[in-house]
């Protein structure tokens, strides 16, 4: 049922020596360990390739409620993260690609990472890291599966763009993973054509449909289940489980005539042999044919931490109906062990469907379940706080509570053990508010001397126009536990002494999670009061839990001032004593409002008469405090970009040079060759991107127009 332990493998002297002087060697040649393209870097001295002693990704998949890509991260040794656990450690980047055509082309979904440690330990830790992604929400006749990839490299963030790229410590997975179809729809999607025209003067054709999906019919369920091979009790094992786990059920079964279940229309005319269906189940144990826990993991957070789960769904069939279906729930139930016994942590699930056909690997699912462990951690100088943890998959019918051993009927269990990230300072038991992110970038990555942001996806990288603030409260009341909800709020301030409250309305959305279904409740609007405080929302006591998405804690808005900077600070009052206020950590950012500025100039002249064959030219400027990329085009039949060569930069103030471009093969017709240029801001919340891919602000376009004509 549990994997057996694993196996440490032992590393040659001159691995280690390589590991320990990495950074140095990959500055003296970037090609050093041969992992780059040898028609365009140095030769390599000492090559390594992918190597996975240290540390590997073990498997990817989608938790689709939540539209997040987590993977499972194992770090296999005790030593070679530069550092122990006090120290800044070194880093495990992951960057995520996304292809919608079956790997012909990769989307990049942009880079994350986490701290590790030498830490002494048995076996091997196991993380999780997360990405949010933005697939497209099709109608459920239309499936929209996708091939996922992650890269994980050491010390080195994976290149943007390059979803074949080889790290030299680390490794690649891929995984099928399937976006859930859309919830609601806009009627004219769903129109023919012809249809659509002739209805557009009677039916407001942009009104939105709330799609409502219903459980499968069971009759034609069971026949196309018939035919596949499905066996039967597992297709009847949904309603076994309703009738024996609901006691009004069993009543009215007691209550009906001999023989009616059996000879019941709900079941299509198809004979089912009850006491034999009834045998099938209780020998079922353990069966992981149809479904399979794989990985499990800790993901450390600013926040709550998440325990993962990323399961695989094997089979076609077997999942109680399609899309367009209610399907089935995967049940996975946590626990962990801190040296006194398995403690539960909580349920949660995961929607799954009929997908006929499957690829050929399967459909992989992650299942998270948030739990806040701050009573468990110490500082790290108190020594690495250790924990075993456990996972239980459970299809259609939840683990039941406090059963750490139970083996379900179709699933199976993981364990592992997970290293606790360190608390900083003492527990005292107060409220203890702390800012974790700011635009969904870590303050971290943040430096406290400029404010700017440098991670594996952006370099020295300001913010600008709405910031939007995430964080936590810890030790905070909930509200179902009778006590006031906590009070807090944002403060700003333009000089770092002098910190005003924010009063600007903001809206959060929360997720909601009982008997391990999550929900998701409209937005809540947010209206600070005067001095700036508002009800905190967390609530983590069962039966239902409340989560807020992304940790949102207030928005600041700083346009029209021309001050650089802001010092963004939260304040909790102190629920007995109004007076107390107990602050957050204060996190300096740096502003950029201004756009870039650019020109461009054709040597022929603007709207000139050219001949095809010529190659036109010019020059062109760009510059911005955070100058981030410039692009110049030809738009129009056979246009596509110009060929730029700078003579100044590109640096990180800009850039200038000559463009041109080679009319040959082209259209006689008007064209327009339109310079666009992005500076390296952070707007608004951004997660898992970067501003190469065209974010901040960006400079309107510059057009000139030419002719082309025949010569």
């Amino acid at each position: 049922m549990i994997k057996p332990p694993f196996s440490r493998q032992a590393i040659n002297a001159d691995l280690i020596k390589h590991r320990g002087a990495f950074a140095q060697l990959l500055i003296s040649n970037p090609n050093y360990f041969g992992n780059l393209n040898p028609d365009l870097f140095p030769k390599p001295v000492f090559p390594i390739k992918g190597n996975t002693l240290y540390e590997n990704l073990g498997c990817l998949g989608l938790e689709p409620q939540f539209d997040l890509l987590k993977t499972v991260l194992y770090i296999n040794q005790d030593s070679g993260y530069s550092g122990e656990l006090c120290s800044a450690g070194s880093q495990e980047y992951v960057r995520f690609y996304l292809s919608y055509d079956d790997g012909a082309s990769w989307q990049d979904q942009g880079v994350t990472s986490i701290t590790v440690h030498d830490v002494k330990h048995d076996g091997r830790l196991e993380y999780a890291l997360e990405m949010p992604i933005k697939p497209e929400k099709l109608y459920c006749k239309r499936a929209n599966q996708i091939l996922a990839r992650a890269i994980l490299s050491w010390n080195v963030p994976p290149p943007a763009n390059t979803p074949h790229y080889t790290p030299v410590w680390g490794n690649a997975v891929d995984a099928y993973v399937l976006a859930r179809p859309a919830s609601q729809l806009v009627l004219k999607d769903l129109m023919a054509p012809a249809l659509l025209q002739e209805l557009s003067s009677a039916v407001d054709i942009e009104q939105t449909i709330t799609l409502k999906p219903q459980l499968a019919a069971l009759p034609a369920l069971l026949t196309s289940y018939e035919k596949e091979g499905v066996h039967l009790h597992r297709a009847l094992f949904p309603m076994v489980t309703e009738l024996t786990e609901t006691p009004t059920q069993l009543s009215k079964l007691h209550a009906l005539p001999s023989q009616s279940l059996i000879k019941s229309p709900i079941f299509g005319g198809i004979h089912i042999d009850w006491p034999k269906v009834i045998e099938a189940i209780k020998n079922t144990d353990g069966n992981i044919d149809y479904e399979e826990l794989n990985c499990i993991g800790l993901q450390p957070r600013a926040s709550l931490d998440h325990l993962v789960g990323i399961l695989k769904v094997k089979k076609p069939q077997g999942y109680s109906g399609n899309l367009c279906t209610k399907g089935s729930q995967e049940y996975i139930r946590f626990y962990m062990d801190f040296g006194a016994g398995w403690q539960d942590m909580g349920l949660s699930s995961v929607q799954v469907y009929d997908m006929n056909p499957l690829p050929k690997n399967g459909l992989h699912y992650a299942v998270m379940l948030p739990v806040n462990l701050d009573k468990y951690r110490k500082p790290c100088h108190s020594g690495p706080v250790f924990a075993k943890m456990r996972a239980i998959l459970s299809w259609n019918s939840a683990p039941p509570a406090n059963s750490p051993n139970y083996k379900p009927n179709w699933g199976n269990a993981e364990e592992t053990t997970v290293l606790l990230k360190p608390k900083a300072g003492n527990n005292t038991g107060l409220p203890a508010p702390v800012i974790t992110a700011v635009c969904g970038q870590s303050v971290a990555e943040i430096d406290p001397a400029t404010g700017l942001l440098t991670n594996g996806g952006f370099t020295k990288a300001p913010f600008a126009n709405s910031l939007w603030i995430s964080g936590h409260i810890g030790n905070a009341p909930d509200a179902s536990s009778g006590a006031a909800k906590l009070k807090y709020r944002l403060t700003a301030s333009v000089d770092g002494t002098h910190f005003n409250p924010v009063t600007t309305a903001f809206d959060i959305r929360t997720e909601q999670l009982s008997g391990g279904t999550w929900t998701f409740p409209a937005p809540i609007s947010l209206a600070p009061q005067a001095d700036g405080f508002v009800a905190y929302q967390e609530d983590l006591i069962a039966p239902i839990q409340t989560f807020i998405n992304l940790d949102i804690l207030g928005v600041l808005h700083t346009a029209g001032s021309a001050s650089p900077y802001r010092w963004l600070r939260v304040e909790v009052q102190d629920a007995i004593n109004p007076a107390t206020i107990y602050a957050s950590n204060v996190v300096m950012v740096r502003i950029d409002n201004a756009a870039p500025t650019a020109s461009i100039t054709m040597d022929q002249g603007p709207c000139s008469d050219i001949n095809i064959g010529d190659t036109i030219t010019g020059s062109y400027i760009t510059a911005d405090e955070h100058y981030s990329s410039v692009s110049i085009a030809v738009l129009g039949s056979g246009g596509g970009p110009v060929t730029l060569t700078p003579t100044v930069g590109p640096s990180l103030t800009g850039e200038s040079g000559k463009w041109s471009f080679a009319t040959a093969g082209m259209t006689a017709c008007g064209y327009v060759v339109q310079l666009t240029t992005h500076d390296r801001a952070i707007i608004g919340y951004v997660s898992g991107t970067s501003y190469a891919a065209g974010g901040g602000h960006y400079y309107q376009p510059l057009a000139i127009g030419f002719c082309l004509r025949k010569g």
